[in-house]
């Protein structure tokens, strides 16, 4: 116990023991400072690698956009421009052809959006439902391999495949003539008569090239694997169960597709539509390797009025362009909350 502090009425009083000091510690290195420096370090490396991309992301796509708007009011010079507001370049672009050749090159994407949806959506259901989950990514990626070889080459291969004598053509020259000989063998076989039934030459398709058919031909081909990839991305969101509890309730698969599949994956079938629309309203290869003198899209008009030295004419559409974009995110956003692609996938 204690020592004796004093006496109170002649009696001893023992006081308590006082708290024994801490023993003294020696110091830690840095190095073995704890968990918080490496934690630290680790939120300051997060940090840069997402200020790394965003800096990227200012300086290479908002920059030159908003560039893009201010030179588009400057005025022309003979071979550049110079500062000044005018909306010359806009009255150029409303009041000539330039406007009718956008639109159609509008409703041409539109049309290559729809294709794309219907052949590429199911093919990522297809993945998503049939497919083992362990290979579904490896049978996705086989979708990147036609975009190993250049944009140019692959178009151009397309024309001996399109053309009037191409592949396409030698198929259904060869599907005409055999049921044109199993008809007239029929025809023969039945009344007994052996003249030929049918005699007109098999006449090649010409609207598959060098027409705005072959610039739709063309977007689908190329944009394709974008729906297929961004409506898998958008399957993620479907688990498993809802296609397992539809046929429980004798759902059919078409009701459960387009009342229950379509409406839940709609972010990311919107943002594959909309990249396809703006690739192929922009894209200059297309109309002009696979197209007519006819057609012409935003990237043609982009770049006659860049080979005219009409510099202004051209930022004008790029912006035009550009509004387009804006305006199909926000009412794709008012529509399906777009959002939604930013959050975390559940598993399945």
């Amino acid at each position: 116990m204690g020592t004796l502090a004093g006496s109170v009425s002649g009696r001893a009083v023992k006081t308590p023991d006082a708290p024994e000091a801490p023993a003294r510690r020696t110091p830690r290195p840095a190095v073995f400072a704890g968990r918080g420096g490496a934690e630290q370090g680790e939120s300051r490396l997060q940090q840069w690698a997402f200020l790394i991309p965003a800096l990227f992301m200012i300086v290479f796509f908002a920059l030159p956009m908003a560039l893009t708007l201010v030179w588009s009011v400057f005025e022309r010079t003979r071979f550049w421009m110079e500062p000044g507001f005018t909306l010359l370049a806009y009255d150029n672009f409303f009041n000539s052809a330039r406007v009718e050749s956008f639109l159609h090159s509008m409703v041409h994407s539109a049309i290559a959006v729809v294709i794309s949806f219907v052949l590429g959506f199911p093919i990522a259901v297809f993945v998503r439902r049939r497919v083992p989950p362990t290979a579904q990514h490896q049978v996705i990626l086989l979708f990147l391999l036609p975009f190993m070889i250049s944009e140019l080459i692959r178009l151009f291969s397309l024309r001996p495949v399109l053309g009037r004598y191409g592949l396409v053509n030698g198929v259904l020259a060869s599907l005409y003539n055999a049921g044109q000989a199993c008809i007239n063998w029929s025809y023969g076989a039945i009344w007994g008569q052996g003249e030929a039934l049918l005699t007109a030459p098999f006449e090649p398709v010409s609207i598959l090239l060098y027409t705005n058919v072959g610039v739709i031909i063309g977007e689908v081909l190329s944009f394709l694997p974008f729906m297929v990839f961004a409506s898998f991305l958008a399957m993620e969101a479907v688990q498993y169960y809802i296609f397992e509890l539809c046929e429980d309730l004798g759902v059919g698969p078409l009701r459960t597709l387009f009342h229950i599949v379509v409406p839940l994956a709609a972010p990311g079938i919107f943002s594959g539509a909309v990249f396809i629309f703006i690739n192929g309203l922009g894209g200059g290869l297309i109309p002009d390797i696979l197209g007519g003198p006819g057609s012409v899209n935003a990237g043609l008009i982009v770049l006659d009025s860049i080979t005219a030295l009409d510099f202004p004419l051209a930022m004008a559409i790029s912006a035009i362009m550009l509004a387009t974009l804006v305006v199909l995110l926000y009412i794709g956003h008012r529509l399906f909350d777009l959002t939604k692609i930013l959050q975390p996938m559940r598993g399945a």
